[in-house]
């Protein structure tokens, strides 16, 4: 059902962060409500017979999991849980198969800061994933996370001084 999906997206992304994270309801509300843009790619999606519920219903899924507060700290754990193999540093819990993590980093590497992947890629050379929210967490694999949140976006949606913050912390650790 709608809720059982929505639940289990809140839990997995709770358990990456090593706690209950919450909705933004009015984030959510504001979203929903203007999501044209998302709403037809839903609609194409169905049509090529690309989802499994109805299309109205996988959006409302897809926006609460944009919606959902996180702090720099949630973030953070979310990273060291990719950077530890899987395994959250902070529960122990291991939630993605160690195996399968290359391969997620690589499509954050490639895709995780919209259209400016590849410069991201080219100038910071992690892997990361931006949010529109301004934050952003950067993966060093094997090491540790680096997350850094400030509100003001670039032309592609990401945090203008978190990617300076990440970069320079990036180059100044090696």
């Amino acid at each position: 059902s709608e809720d059982e999906r929505w639940q289990m997206v809140l839990g997995n992304l709770s358990d990456f962060a090593g706690e209950s994270l919450p909705l933004l309801d009015e984030v959510y509300q504001s979203e929903y409500t203007t999501a044209w843009g998302n709403r037809g790619i839903a609609n194409n999606l169905y049509n090529y017979e690309r989802l499994y519920s109805d299309a109205e219903e996988a959006l409302r899924v897809y926006t609460k999991q944009c919606s959902v507060g996180v702090t720099t700290r949630d973030l953070a754990i979310m990273g060291a849980t990719l950077a530890n193999g899987g395994v959250n540093p902070k529960t122990g819990k291991r939630l993605i198969n160690e195996a399968y993590v290359p391969e997620l980093l690589a499509i954050m590497l490639t895709a995780g800061f919209y259209d400016g992947s590849g410069y991201w890629s080219m100038t910071a050379g992690l892997p990361s994933k931006t949010g529109v929210g301004g934050g952003i967490v950067s993966v060093v694999p094997g090491k540790m996370a680096i997350a850094a949140f400030s509100p003001r976006l670039d032309e592609f949606g990401n945090s203008v001084r978190a990617q300076n913050a990440i970069r320079h912390i990036a180059s100044q650790l090696g």
